[in-house]
Order: C-alpha cells, then sequence, then structure tokens
C-alpha cells in the first residue's frame, strides 16, 4: 500500500492517540504577545529538564518563534475549550480580557492553567512540513485541575479506571450491566433526601422541574418540554397552575414567540431549594475527584443529546 496516498486514513490512525492540548506563548521583538494552540508537545528528558513541540511551517508566527529567545507551554485544564478555540482562529487579540502574569523573558503565562512551563528556546529541528522547537525547563507550576484531551477529532476529559475488587469487576446480570436499573437506581439514592425537602416546601417534583428549568433561562413551551423532559399534553395544565399561582409568566419574545419565565415569586419559592439541590450534589460527589466529575457530567451530556434526537414531546 501507497501511505503517502492515504493522508485521512494517517491523520485518523493518529488520532486515535489521545493528547493534551496547549497554547504556547511567547514575546515578538516589539513587545507583542503571541499565542497559539497546540497538541504536539512532549517531555524529550528528565535532566536536563527538556520539553518538545512542533510548529507548522506554513504558519504565520514561525520567524517569530524561531528568533525568540523563550517561550511557555501553557497545558489546557478540562474547562478551557474556550481558550483553544480562540488561539487556534483568526482573532485580533487573542489575549484580551486574559489575566496574564508575565514569566521568564516577558512570555504570557495564561490563568486556570492544569501545568504551565517557561522554557528557554535551546534546539530548533527539521521535521517533515514542521519545525521541532526543544525548550530547557527554566520554571514550572502546576495545580490540580484536570486537563482537555484531544482526541479523533475532538476534545474530552481523562476518567480514570475504576479501582473495584475483583467481585465488583465480575459483577453481571440485569441490575448491574443494563443501563435503565443503574440510571433507575442512580436517580432514586440521588433523588430521594432532596425530594423529602420538596414535599416540606409543598413543591412537586414536577413543579421543581420546571420552575429550577426556568430560573436559569426563559424558553417556549416545546423547549421546556424537552428539557425536562415532558409531553405537552402533561406539561400545559401545570404551566398553567403554575402561572395562576404567580409563579411563572408568558412574555412575547422578539420574534413573537411566547417564552415561559419564573417570576420574583418564583425565584422566591425555590431560592432555598436551588441551594438545597446544589448540596445535595456536592455532598454525592464529595469523593469524586474534579476529574471525574467533569467526565461523568460530560457523558450524560452526550447520552441525553443522543436520546433527544428520538424523542418526540
Amino acid at each position: 500500500m501507497d501511505h503517502s496516498t492515504d493522508n485521512r486514513g494517517f491523520r485518523d490512525a493518529l488520532g486515535q492517540f489521545a493528547t493534551g492540548v496547549t497554547i504556547i506563548t511567547t514575546v515578538d521583538d516589539t513587545g507583542a504577545w503571541i499565542g497559539l494552540t497546540a497538541n504536539s508537545f512532549n517531555s524529550a528528558s528528565m535532566d536536563p529538564p527538556l520539553v518538545l513541540w512542533s510548529l507548522s511551517k506554513g504558519s504565520t508566527h514561525l520567524e517569530v518563534f524561531m528568533e525568540t529567545k523563550h517561550f511557555a507551554v501553557n497545558i489546557l485544564a478540562a474547562d478551557q475549550t474556550e481558550l483553544s478555540a480562540r488561539f487556534s482562529s483568526v482573532v485580533k487579540d487573542r489575549f484580551v480580557d486574559l489575566n496574564c502574569q508575565q514569566g521568564v523573558g516577558g512570555v504570557p503565562l495564561l490563568p486556570g492553567c492544569a501545568a504551565r512551563f517557561q522554557c528557554k528556546n535551546s534546539y530548533c529541528y527539521q521535521g517533515g512540513d514542521h519545525l521541532i522547537f526543544v525548550g530547557e525547563v527554566l520554571d514550572f507550576d502546576r495545580s490540580d485541575r484536570p486537563p482537555l484531551v484531544y482526541h479523533q477529532g475532538g476534545y474530552a476529559v481523562t476518567l480514570p479506571h475504576e479501582k473495584g475488587d475483583a467481585d465488583r469487576r465480575n459483577a453481571g446480570g440485569y441490575v448491574d450491566d443494563f443501563l435503565l436499573p443503574l440510571l433507575a437506581r442512580a436517580f432514586r439514592y440521588f433523588s430521594w433526601p432532596f425530594y423529602k425537602e420538596l414535599e416540606e416546601a409543598d413543591i412537586s417534583p414536577q413543579d421543581w422541574r420546571i420552575l429550577a428549568t426556568l430560573s436559569d433561562r426563559a424558553l417556549n413551551e416545546k423547549e421546556l418540554s424537552r428539557t425536562i423532559p415532558m409531553n405537552m399534553e402533561s406539561l400545559g395544565p401545570l404551566l398553567s397552575r403554575l402561572e395562576l399561582g404567580g409563579l411563572v409568566q408568558r412574555n412575547a419574545s422578539e420574534d413573537g414567540s411566547t417564552l415561559m419565565r419564573i417570576t420574583s415569586e418564583g425565584i422566591t419559592k425555590i431560592i432555598e431549594l436551588l441551594a438545597a439541590a446544589k448540596a445535595r450534589e456536592a455532598d454525592v460527589l464529595l469523593e469524586f475527584s474534579q476529574e471525574e466529575q467533569l467526565a461523568l457530567k460530560q457523558l450524560l451530556r452526550q447520552f441525553i443529546s443522543s436520546l433527544e434526537k428520538s424523542w418526540s414531546p
């Protein structure tokens, strides 16, 4: 097979290797900050501490990085996808509104990263259609924030392998291997203490789902039915009752559609419950790392998105 003619297949094969996402930053000879997104980063040596990354020969910033004496490698955290997109797009000022520190040689250090390496630009090598830059690490810092991961052309977060015992790994059957009972059990265990608080506040679970959803943003009835989810026949009478009680109201939007909004009375009714719901979440997730929490929520969002395609309100 002539692999030189199968560039797409080569890219797809490389995409099976999950990488972190970095933003390489430096300062040019005019003092302007330069930064770009790169996932071609790796460790080169522990002693002396060396790291490397590569830049396309077609990059408009190639000359700057060839001439600069220092650069920084900013390893992005899982919630920094916006920064990754910003520094890989054509924008006038990539550093606008960023509270950057200045590192060695005046290079900008991005805030909120999983780790940052300040480097002396030590070596530059030819690497096909890229140049490979090797930096001697002069200083570094890290946080406990989980890293952003890039895999198969999209962003992801890491999820550690389960460290259960043999019995747990070998568990099977309907209860342990089928998604529906797993989700149902998780929901019941998670919601039971909070639903007791709803009962004491004289708010039904259905009313709570509507009010809590509208506390975040106004929605039309169809959008609300998909978000909760609840069919339109059941949702209509509930909204009418909440509207009669002064907890929600209908407003016309700019496009002429009718939006459901929570009223100030509705917010007052559920504000303590919103805090209690967040506290319940924090208690349940206490034994999970931030990395695992992000991964769980991301997987659930993806799962919900796939189910919405076949759901009809």
